[in-house]
């Protein structure tokens, strides 16, 4: 055993941590030194220990060499130091051998703590010294899962082949229990069980994020159900907060098995605070306990059956607030704070999470003749952080088309058109080649207007060309398909509920990707209107849109839609995966009536009686879409005005946008106003 003595200190209120190597121990040993124990004596098998330079010099830690295994070193030790506060925590020799299997690695571990309490209650009939004692302990699965068959006829958790259930956990639930029973009339032993919950520093191990091959988005993978179920966590580093303030009012909490935890989160919120730490798409990946189980490492089996337990109801939920009680005045470390802290670790930077993401300045823009891709366009060339250069594409011939020579001529140093056709792949990859990343706007009407049958088919075109290519796409889409799944007849449908599907093929194809989600621009209300005469003086302009009371439109300005483009492509790694909904405005269909009628005087707006039953597949679809909205609140939780104005600060509202537009020829025109 190594020594050391500094006569400096108050030797009268020694504590003792088992497992001082570990997280676990050396978290306890602070927390003990700094609650005024001295000296805090540590024990460990590990020889590089015996040099650490915090635990000894820092914490002034004397480090004691020996074998939890062996009952004479742990004797030695408790008799030696004369320790009042005791930590134990333990390791699970997991599949050492691969004969043996994870039910020796229990057996040798429970053993271990039984024999431990059984030395530990020799000493005390021995010395009659009293002592506090914080067991490190887990819930014993294999007992919980024997009493749920019992009760239903059901295993919760199939065990192992050779009968283990998350082994690691069940040796020390075991052990923890024959120990309570043990000592039950040893007044002199203050025996507390802390039960542990699952700690942040899992993510520094097995359960760090992977990135896919193109390193666009990184993987958590585990077997906790679906992603948005609560797990109980915790920060190892509170543990030696906690064991001071338990061993100071030991009496209160003798025999006791204390279920203790941080924080109640899901994987999926895991994901998404990595994700906005690193500026990364960071998503949650389920698997199956079955696929968990199989992957190649030798505890996977053991790992896969804790994942399946964690997220079941047999783990009962920890004591929230009597983990804060016990950590009071300090609030316990949450995941985004020991996230911060461990930023630099080595399981997130040498995946790439810490990378700056490369600078994007060349775009192919899909779509560019339609307002949306004009709006792009115009974004980009505006935007003053970089010079971007587009590849615009038209199916058109570009050298004929008007359109295109127009936008062409915003400036044709940084502008150039293209031929691509979206039923040929092999034209799209020719117009991506060489490009930073890709803004798509799905091209879904032949030149008479009509909607393909095949829009998805050219959509997959596009992505399947950006694949290995691009490090970015931005997919501007329209609607989102739940308008279709309440009762509405999906061949009316077909441009707003294709888009879901894309969504999906281009996740399957692990391609970077934002998806703004549009809802009406202002400028599609004038394209249902009616014009008709009016009064002598005045003329009537019919807003063919539901006639309910308080029917609701969403609307953005298409302008807006090139800003913020340019600011996805600008940080793209912080929008990947994300799916954003633009808007500036929750309208009723009277209050637009109002905005409209300050055109001019002699307007006078009214909504229609009915809904558009044109036969135009387009009017159809806006009809559609606007009953929808008129009796249901499922694109208001979507479409968010803050984070539009954080993307956009200066998006013109309706009303801004009317009055920008009132004195446009071509807009009074289209409404009969001279």
């Amino acid at each position: 055993m190594g020594t050391k003595e500094d006569e400096s200190i108050d030797q009268s209120n020694p504590a003792l941590v088992f497992g001082v190597s570990g997280e676990q121990g050396r978290s306890v040993a602070e927390g003990l030194a700094n609650a005024g124990y001295a000296p805090v004596y540590g024990f460990t098998s590990n020889r590089d220990v015996l040099n650490d330079q915090y635990l000894s010099d820092a914490l002034n830690c004397i480090l004691l060499e020996g074998s939890f295994g062996n009952p004479k070193q742990i004797e030695k030790a408790l008799v030696s130091t004369r320790a009042k506060a005791i930590f134990v925590t333990t390791t699970t020799q997991l599949a050492t051998d691969e004969h043996a299997g994870f039910q020796a690695s229990r057996d040798d571990e429970c053993d271990c703590i039984i024999q431990f309490f059984a030395t530990l209650k020799k000493v005390y009939d021995e010395d009659k010294l009293e002592r506090t004692v914080v067991f490190s302990t887990h819930d014993n699965v294999e007992a919980l899962c024997r009493k749920h068959k019992e009760a239903t006829g059901e295993d919760a958790i199939l065990p192992q082949d050779d009968g283990s259930i998350v082994p690691h956990y069940s040796a020390k639930g075991r052990g923890g229990e024959e120990a309570l029973k043990m000592l039950q009339d040893t007044d002199g032993i203050n025996l507390i069980l802390l039960s542990m919950p699952f700690f942040y520093s899992n993510f520094l191990g097995f359960f760090a994020p992977l990135p896919n091959q193109g390193r666009t988005q990184w993987e958590l993978t585990a077997a906790f159900g679906d992603g948005s179920t609560k797990i109980d966590m915790m920060d190892p580093g509170n543990l030696g907060r906690l064991v001071a303030s338990l061993c100071s009012d030991a009496s209160k909490y003798r025999g006791k098995i204390l279920k203790v935890a941080g924080e109640r989160i899901s994987m999926d919120e895991i994901a998404e605070t990595i994700g906005d730490l690193f500026g990364k798409d960071v998503i949650y990946n389920p698997l199956l306990p079955e696929e968990l189980a199989s992957m190649d490492f030798k505890t996977a089996p053991a790992m896969a059956q804790m994942c399946q337990f964690l997220a079941s109801p047999l783990s009962q939920p920890h004591d929230l607030d009597l983990t804060k009680h016990l950590l009071a005045p300090r609030a316990p470390t949450s995941f985004s704070s020991w996230l911060l802290a461990h930023s630099d670790g080595p399981a997130f930077t040498k995946v790439g999470l810490d990378q700056d993401s490369p600078e994007l300045t060349k775009i192919c823009v899909f779509g560019a003749t339609s307002i949306r891709g004009q709006s792009v366009i115009q974004g980009l060339l505006k935007d003053d952080r970089k010079s971007y250069l587009i590849r615009a594409t038209t199916r058109q011939d570009p050298k004929t088309s008007l359109v295109v020579q127009g936008i062409v001529a915003l400036d044709p140093s940084r502008i150039e058109f293209v031929q691509a056709n979206y039923d040929d792949v092999e034209s799209c990859r020719t117009a991506v080649e060489g490009m930073d990343g890709v803004f798509m706007v799905a091209d879904l009407r032949d030149n008479r207007g009509e909607l393909f049958n095949t829009e998805e088919h050219h959509v997959h075109n596009i992505i399947d060309a950006s694949e290995g290519k691009v490090q970015h796409l931005v997919f501007s889409a329209l609607g989102r398909s739940d308008v279709a799944k309440d009762g509405l007849p999906q061949k009316d449908l077909l441009e707003f509920s294709s888009t879901a599907q894309i969504a999906a093929y281009s996740k399957s194809k692990k391609l970077s990707c934002t998806f703004i989600v549009m809802p009406c621009f202002p400028g599609d209300q004038y394209d249902i209107v009616q014009s008709q005469k009016g009064t002598e003086n005045a003329f009537n302009a019919m807003l063919k849109i539901p006639s309910a009371n308080g029917s609701v439109e969403y609307c953005i300005s298409v302008n807006e839609l090139g800003p913020a483009v340019a600011d996805i492509f600008d940080s793209f790694e912080v929008f990947s995966g994300h799916e954003l909904a633009l808007l500036t405005n929750f309208v009723t269909v009277e209050q637009a009536e109002e905005v409209n009628g300050a055109i001019d005087s002699k307007a006078e707006f009214s909504k229609g009686k009915t809904r558009v039953e044109a036969d135009h597949t387009y009017m159809k679809d806006l009809g559609q879409l606007f009953s929808k909205m008129s009796h249901s609140t499922m694109i208001a939780g979507r479409h968010e005005t803050a984070k539009t104005l954080n993307l956009i600060p200066n998006a013109q509202n309706l009303k801004g946008w009317v009055e920008h537009n009132s004195e446009n020829v071509a807009f009074r025109e289209k409404l009969g106003i001279r």
